[in-house]
């Protein structure tokens, strides 16, 4: 199953998808839940954010400090496991900031292959992503393709996923596919 989560910064999206998956992984014991975590360590406040992150989660979790190499990840769960990604977000700004991948239609492909693999071992994967497109317009070039990109990745992720949740101050909107988690 394929499940879309997303929301502005600090809006609860996170905290909302750590408990969708720790609840998808209590109903059908899996092998693993495991936590994609794509942040870096660049500063002091995101070594703080990491810090607090892995302290509210259980020991339940295997985490998977991995910036870039989301399918590697992926490719190590196992058949039936709860995988959460958090977050494209940072993902995509690690693959266009390290020069890795500039093409929208490369991206398109790399996430395909995760989803696709992700169908194939029968995971629960579950994708965070912040919504950029309700700021408004930058006048920064860069910005403004990168908030393009990620939007595309975003409409492309919700075409294939059984659910596509928003979530605003806590609060989850389901866009799609409701019923697939009951």
């Amino acid at each position: 199953m394929i499940i879309f989560i997303s929301g502005g910064a600090r809006s609860g999206k996170s905290q909302f998808a750590e408990k969708l998956a720790l609840s998808l992984y209590k109903k059908a014991p899996t092998n693993h839940l495991i936590y994609i975590a794509t942040s870096q360590k660049s500063d002091k406040e995101m070594e703080w954010r990491i810090a607090m992150h892995k302290a509210q989660r259980g020991k339940e979790w295997k985490v998977d400090e991995e910036p870039v190499e989301i399918g590697k990840s992926i490719k190590r769960a196992s058949d039936g496991d709860v995988v959460l990604l958090d977050c494209l977000t940072i993902w995509l700004s690690n693959m266009l900031f390290h020069g890795i991948v500039r093409k929208e239609e490369e991206m398109i492909a790399e996430v395909d292959k995760w989803l696709t693999l992700a169908r194939e071992k029968g995971l629960s994967l579950l994708i965070v992503s912040n919504d950029l497109n309700e700021e408004p317009p930058s006048s920064y070039k860069t910005v403004t393709s990168y908030i393009y990109m990620l939007e595309l990745l975003h409409q492309h992720i919700v075409k294939q996923a059984d659910v596509a949740v928003q979530v605003r101050v806590g609060i989850p909107k389901y866009w799609k596919g409701r019923g697939a988690l009951v």
